[in-house]
């Protein structure tokens, strides 16, 4: 009778382990590496959740964070800020208590969260482009800075200093709310931005401001590539993003363009460098029911193909995924679950993050 009730008593003990327990912990995992290398988020993998274009509850967000294996992850960017939705409640931009909005309260439970399970919590407040939704916020709450600001219908002004000062001021409540953190960083965006020449100048030493500011507050920086020229005077702190050379381009005359003007990997060496090759690393949340789509997302990530990078060919004048770079420094990759439908599956998200953990025939990164 006592052997029956220990068998029983195992059994039950071994229901109530929570299914997001992997075979080491973070802690462990970290304990075993350098501390310098574990805070360098080029040679750690992370996941990017679009939250602007398809909000999340902030308990949805947490149970992504318990499905992400430490031995595969450890970080999760939080996308706040796009062209349809500003998903952060800022006091700056007035949308205090909005509906879909996660408060400072929420990314200081999530920021908690995350550092239960390692992993570092980073916002990502896109500017200067993808800002519609944030200018007009701006001029329901503040016209006149609204139109101070205004570059064009979602665009910031990147040359004028109100700016600068502004988008400091909303990333200083997301400093507050993500700062308990070991090895914080803050995305500043830099996606799709239009600025050759003289703008882009201008453009780069945006970014270089905001990433002294964030610098002060303890933050380290990361932009997205796609804006950046060949010769630029981005600073050198700045780590990079990188999905495409071309960025969403196609056409081969736009692409000849790009290729004379747009950074390539080399031209950006000196800077920490994430893999975020768009043709491999990015899933849209509308297709996570696509299964045979879905598995082979997860296959190809199980490669560890960090070096293959998304460049112009100047053979055939197209975007060309499978570019390696076998001189860059980085051991990881981002992948980016961007939106383009409020509405997804989110336990089936949460599916697919579990299945993204697989560390069979595979080096932890």
């Amino acid at each position: 009778m006592k052997k029956i009730k220990i068998i029983i008593v195992t059994i039950f003990s071994l229901l109530l382990v929570p299914i997001s327990v992997y075979a080491k912990t973070n802690q462990q995992v970290m304990q075993e590496e350098n501390q310098t290398n574990a805070a360098k988020i080029s040679e750690r993998n992370g996941i990017l959740l679009d939250v602007a274009r398809c909000p999340l509850a902030k308990y949805e967000i947490e149970q992504v964070i318990a499905q992400m294996n430490p031995q595969r992850f450890s970080y999760l960017i939080l996308h706040l800020n796009d062209d349809e939705h500003v998903t952060f409640q800022s006091k700056i931009l007035g949308n205090v208590g909005a509906p879909n909005t996660l408060s400072a309260e929420d990314l200081q439970a999530i920021t908690a969260d995350a550092r239960k399970h390692h992993i570092i919590l980073i916002p990502d407040f896109d500017t200067p482009g993808h800002c519609k939704a944030l200018l007009s916020l701006l001029s329901e709450h503040s016209p006149k800075l609204a139109r101070k600001v205004k570059m064009d219908d979602d665009t910031l002004d990147y040359t004028n200093k109100q700016t600068i000062k502004l988008v400091e001021q909303i990333n200083n409540e997301l400093n507050k709310a993500c700062s308990k953190q070991k090895y914080p960083y803050m995305m500043l965006g830099g996606d799709e931005v239009a600025g050759n020449g003289t703008h882009n100048e201008a453009l780069m030493t945006y970014f270089n401001k905001l990433n002294a500011y964030e610098n002060q507050k303890g933050f380290r920086s990361i932009i997205w590539n796609d804006s950046i020229m060949k010769h630029n005077n981005l600073s050198d702190k700045i780590t990079v993003a990188y999905w495409a050379q071309g960025g969403a381009n196609t056409a081969s005359p736009e692409l000849r363009l790009l290729f004379k003007e747009r950074a390539t990997v080399e031209n950006l060496i000196h800077h920490p460098l994430i893999n975020a090759n768009v043709t491999y690393n990015y899933l849209n949340l509308s297709d996570l029911n696509n299964e045979k789509l879905v598995q082979n997302f997860i296959t190809r990530f199980n490669q560890n193909d960090y070096q293959n990078f998304n460049m112009i060919d100047r053979q055939t004048w197209s975007n060309n995924p499978d570019s390696h770079q076998n001189e860059v420094p980085t051991t990881g990759q981002l992948i980016c679950f961007w939106g383009d439908n409020p509405k997804i599956d989110v336990q089936r998200l949460i599916q697919v993050v579990k299945e993204l953990n697989s560390t069979e025939n595979n080096n932890p990164n």
